[in-house]
């Protein structure tokens, strides 16, 4: 799920069709520049923030940068929807919606919802179906940054990207829905303990049917 919610978050959108997204939504700077500031931009916050995730809660850290890439989705869905209302002399202040909106969408990233997906599949997966679960995971997250890839120039020219991003908006809510119901605290815990941890909750269920 946390896979899925990262290609269908709108970062291969980003990384693949950066230039005709930044057309599309009309920013008022060149698009090399912008390619080029964002990308920069996102390896300086990888490099400054990755001392801080090891240091924090990781399901709190996932949950709070997934819910930054949720409200930068919903913004960017907002404001081109709402585009072609917007008063001429208000879109002079408002034409940099967009930019802000993706450099919020890369901090979430580089907080924890693009770099902390790796450390759950390591740690969650039980050790007997580690290998077999990382490789249907992969399969799965392949198949998933196809889909997201092909369908963003179908999507924009059938809907325009309003709808496209509030696409991916609901795919991150979703998302965030589930991890926020089920996804277990992590940090400081060995492989061990979180599989223990599992096998107790487990044990627990067990005992409750045996009493019914």
């Amino acid at each position: 799920m946390t896979s899925l919610g990262w290609e269908w978050g709108g970062f291969p959108a980003l990384s693949y069709y950066l230039h005709t997204l930044v057309e599309e939504v009309h920013i008022p700077l060149d698009s090399n520049i912008v390619a080029i500031g964002l990308s920069s931009y996102r390896t300086l916050l990888c490099v400054v923030l990755t001392p801080l995730i090891n240091r924090l809660p990781r399901r709190k850290m996932y949950l709070l940068s997934g819910a930054l890439v949720a409200f930068s989705l919903f913004t960017q869905s907002c404001y081109s929807l709402a585009t072609p209302f917007i008063n001429t002399e208000l879109q002079v202040y408002t034409k940099w919606t967009p930019l802000v909106a993706i450099l919020l969408q890369y901090t979430g990233y580089s907080m924890g919802w693009g770099v902390l997906v790796y450390n759950f599949l390591g740690e969650i997966l039980p050790s007997d179906m580690r290998s077999f679960g990382s490789a249907l995971i992969g399969i799965i997250q392949n198949i998933a940054l196809f889909t997201s890839v092909k369908m963003l120039p179908v999507i924009i020219s059938s809907f325009g990207t309003g709808v496209l991003f509030g696409t991916y908006f609901i795919c991150v809510l979703i998302v965030l829905t589930v991890c926020t119901l089920f996804l277990p605290e992590t940090k400081g815990l060995s492989l061990d303990d979180i599989e223990e941890m599992y096998n107790n909750k487990n044990n627990k269920k067990d005992l409750k049917q045996e009493k019914v």
